[in-house]
Formats: C-alpha cells, sequence, structure tokens
C-alpha cells in the first residue's frame, strides 16, 4: 500500500503565485454572489482531487455528513461593492490558491422600458429570412408568429369597438388576455431579454449602461492583472455575460497588448508569437478552414505565449488572461444579434472590430504575422508590436454548449463559434438534464443537481467538461514553472 504522505493529493506542495477566477453571470435579475457560490460548489467544493486530505470538511447542507473542499467567503474592495465577497481557497494539491471574484452587472440594466424591449424584437424580426441562422430559425418564426397573431387580435378588436360590435363577454376576454400579456412582460421579458435590449446593440438609448457595464469589468480586471500575487487569471461567462466578457478582452488587450518588442531582448516572446503566426487566418472569413489541423498545438502555443507574457517589466505590462469559457452563449448568434447578416460580421472580423480565434494575420495572407513594426529604440533597432485583434493569440477560448432544436428542448441560446469567432475555439457539445429533462437547460451548466454528459467518445460528465475548461489545476504548465510564493492571508 503507497504511503499516503508521498502520494500527490495528500503531500504538502510548495507555495505558488495564486490565481483568480472571474464569473459573469447572464442575463435576469440575478442576486450578487448567487451565481458565483454556485458554480464554485461545481468547479472546487465538489472536486475531489483538488485539495489535500486536510482541506476537506463537512459539507453544512448535507445531512450525510459528506466531504467538501473548504473555501472562505472573503471581505474584498476590488469589486468595489459591499453587497459582493470573493471567495478563496486553501492551497491546493500543487500549491497554489485561487481567489474567485464575480462581475456583478445586473442592477446597472435595471429599468429598461416595454418601449425599448419592443423595439429591440421588432429590429431583430424586421430582416431578411435569409439573414438568419439556420439554428435560430425556428425560434425566429414562431417569436414573428406570436407577434402576427398579437397584433391581428388588437386589430380585431379595434374593428369591433369602431363598428359598436363587441359583446360584454369578449371585452372582459380582452382585458383578462391584454392584462396577461402585460403580466408576462413586465415579469418575464423584462427582467430577462430586457437585459439583452440594454446592451446587445450600440445606440443612443444603450451607450450610457454599456459603459457603465465595462467601466466596472475593466476595473475588476485592472486591478487582478496588476495584483503582483496573481499571475493567471480565468475569464468565465454564461449566457448574455460571454457578449460582455467578450467585449472586455478586446479593451483590455488593446491596453495591455505586447510592444515595444525588440529581436534580441525579447527573443522568447517573439518565438512565441511566431509559433501563433502559423494558425492565424485571412480577414476574408469565407477562406476559414473549417478546422485547425492541430488544435491541441495551437491551445499549446496559446498558453506558452501566455507564459511569456505574464511577467511584466519596465517595458510591458503583463498579460495574465490565460483562458476564456462560454457558458450557454449567444455569441453563436453575433451575425444576427450584434450585426444584420454574416457578412457585415465577416467585415467586422477584417475590420478588426471583432477578434477572431486564431487572430487575423497582419497582412493580405493566411500564416502571416500578427505583428507590425512600431517605431525605433533609441539606437534605430526597429520595434514591433502585436495588433489589437490579437487577444486571441494568448488567450485560449473553450466553449460549452447544449444545442438545442430551436424549440424548449436543450439550449436554444448556444451554439458553436467557429462559424462566427474562427476554428481557433474548442467547442464542447454537453447535453444536459433537469428536473424537467432537457426542457431549457440553459441554466444547468454547472448545476451539481443536474445530469450531463459530453456529446463526444469517452463521454465526460458536465462538470468534468468545465473543471477541465477552467483547468485549476493547469495541465501545460511545466513543474519548474513558477518560483514559490509567500504565504498570503485569506
Amino acid at each position: 500500500m503507497p504511503d499516503p504522505v508521498a502520494s500527490p493529493v495528500t503531500a504538502k506542495a510548495p507555495h505558488k503565485l495564486s490565481q483568480a477566477v472571474v464569473i459573469v453571470h447572464g442575463m435576469g435579475e440575478q442576486r450578487p454572489m448567487d451565481t458565483l457560490r454556485g458554480f464554485v460548489q461545481a468547479v472546487w467544493s465538489h472536486d475531489p482531487s483538488r485539495a489535500p486530505f486536510y482541506a476537506h470538511v463537512a459539507d453544512p447542507a448535507d445531512p450525510t455528513g459528506a466531504k467538501i473542499n473548504q473555501s472562505w467567503i472573503t471581505p474584498d474592495s476590488r469589486t468595489n461593492s459591499y453587497e459582493l465577497r470573493r471567495i478563496t481557497t486553501p492551497y491546493d494539491v500543487e500549491g497554489r490558491r485561487t481567489d474567485f471574484y464575480e462581475l456583478y452587472w445586473a442592477d446597472i440594466t435595471q429599468g429598461t422600458t416595454r418601449g425599448r424591449l419592443a423595439a429591440w424584437v421588432t429590429n431583430l424580426l424586421w430582416r431578411k429570412l435569409a439573414d438568419i441562422p439556420r439554428d435560430a430559425r425556428k425560434l425566429y418564426l414562431v417569436t414573428l408568429l406570436a407577434v402576427v397573431v398579437v397584433l391581428c387580435a388588437m386589430l380585431a378588436l379595434a374593428t369591433s369597438v369602431w363598428q359598436h360590435y363587441i359583446s360584454w363577454a369578449a371585452a372582459l376576454f380582452v382585458t383578462i388576455l391584454a392584462s396577461f400579456i402585460i403580466w408576462a412582460v413586465d415579469r418575464f421579458g423584462l427582467p430577462y431579454f430586457g437585459d439583452v435590449a440594454a446592451y446587445v446593440r450600440a445606440e443612443a438609448a444603450t451607450v450610457e449602461k454599456r459603459a457603465l457595464i465595462r467601466d466596472r469589468g475593466l476595473r475588476l480586471l485592472k486591478r487582478l492583472m496588476m495584483d503582483d500575487s496573481y499571475d493567471r487569471i480565468v475569464l468565465v461567462s454564461h449566457s448574455l455575460g460571454s457578449m460582455i466578457a467578450y467585449d472586455l478582452l478586446q479593451i483590455l488587450w488593446a491596453d495591455f497588448r505586447p510592444r515595444k518588442l525588440e529581436a534580441i531582448r525579447d527573443k522568447a516572446k517573439l518565438k512565441a508569437i511566431h509559433a501563433i503566426d502559423k494558425a492565424t487566418l485571412v480577414a476574408d472569413g469565407s477562406a476559414w478552414p473549417g478546422s485547425l489541423d492541430d488544435l491541441a498545438g495551437f491551445r499549446r502555443d496559446q498558453w506558452e505565449l501566455y507564459r511569456q507574457l505574464r511577467t511584466g517589466d519596465a517595458d510591458h505590462r503583463p498579460w495574465k488572461i490565460s483562458d476564456f469559457v462560454t457558458l450557454g452563449s449567444p455569441l453563436t448568434h453575433s451575425e444576427f444579434l450584434v450585426t444584420y447578416n454574416l457578412a457585415e460580421f465577416r467585415r467586422g472580423i477584417a475590420e478588426r472590430l471583432f477578434s477572431a480565434c486564431p487572430p487575423i494575420a497582419e497582412g493580405a495572407a493566411a500564416g502571416g504575422t500578427v505583428l507590425y513594426q512600431e517605431g525605433r529604440n533609441r539606437s534605430g533597432k526597429p520595434q514591433r508590436a502585436v495588433h489589437h485583434g490579437a487577444v486571441f493569440a494568448a488567450t485560449r477560448w473553450t466553449n460549452i454548449f447544449d444545442r438545442g432544436n430551436g424549440w424548449l428542448t436543450g439550449d436554444p441560446i448556444s451554439g458553436p463559434m467557429a462559424e462566427n469567432f474562427g476554428p481557433g475555439v474548442e467547442n464542447i457539445q454537453v447535453e444536459l438534464r433537469g428536473s424537467l429533462g432537457r426542457v431549457f437547460t440553459h441554466t444547468l451548466y454547472w448545476s451539481l443537481a443536474a445530469t450531463g454528459v459530453e456529446v463526444a467518445a469517452g463521454a465526460r460528465s458536465h462538470l468534468a467538461v468545465l473543471r477541465d475548461a477552467v483547468d485549476l489545476g493547469r495541465k501545460l504548465e511545466p513543474s519548474q514553472a513558477e518560483a514559490p510564493a509567500m504565504t498570503s492571508e485569506k
């Protein structure tokens, strides 16, 4: 029998720098900390492989006395909110602590009017059928039919009133029906889709709220990026939160991207960048491959570039966001939600309004480079910079989705990302089931009560898929890459 002291699960590993996981919640009237606590339960508390034996405690929510990994809810000033806390862990089996944060934004989108929601729905419905993504057409047609029925009923009612031909019973029925519709819009439409109407498209009525949400997210992420106690950040997002997180990534990269790179001084960084160059895409999205020949190799190259960039110096600020994880993301429908059609979205990719994965090459051909010359140093030698649309050169993107049938089964909001954002996104399809079976599984990606399985050979559970995507154990990290760090207080 092996010595328990020497086993990797129980042996104390040298302490290393901490990592931060930031979860961006989805649409709806979210309560602060609800998403964060459920997520931490799934990826940390109930993962027996993450914590050593001395960090196992009895689960207070389980009367049987089952063990979970210990964690604490700790006050923290980085979120600028007294309603929020960070959740911190003890040192794990690798000797590393993880701090979990929530980017909470639901309070900012409160107050969306019925008129704004109606304008957004009208904008979506007023499209040619050819511009509607195939996987969204059933939902589009059902919504369009419902709107037409309501409008026809209103017209029939108005005609009856004008002709003085309406019975007392019909008037009562119409009043009840109208009240129900208004109640449903206020109870379900505004709290959920009002958030989407308030953020998705940049219009005069939405610019202020979009800016407030982004400012809050940027303050949190910049503080984490410049905190020397962290060497890695994982950005996880659900539903509409993935659109917010995607925007934050683009803004941050434009500010933190590597610049003033010199051939001799930054040899290791440039070598890692040139490895990414081999997978770059041309600006014309129609020429994109359906998949990369070596997706695993590309993701290894992304990790290596992140490792080279995560330590700052006098000329470079650190880039610490190694992973972007999207769950049930409407980004799959970006050509419909963000722009009017796929052609307009591809134009945005070519103009670097949107960032692709792999990045678009600087120049006309694939296999080019994400670098461009940006001046010279004092001795006259050229300096290079990575362009602002290349955030996914150093950040891996994992997209987990449960394909719906366009009606109620599965998650009709989610889907794969390759068509819009490129073949460098690792798309993982799962099949989820809750207490009602396969009915609208959009909120079950980290649910401990749900059952789910990966739709692929080897079929991991949905929780195993999520844990592998967040990758708290850093599967690609060389064991000697991290230097021991001083123990910090929780």
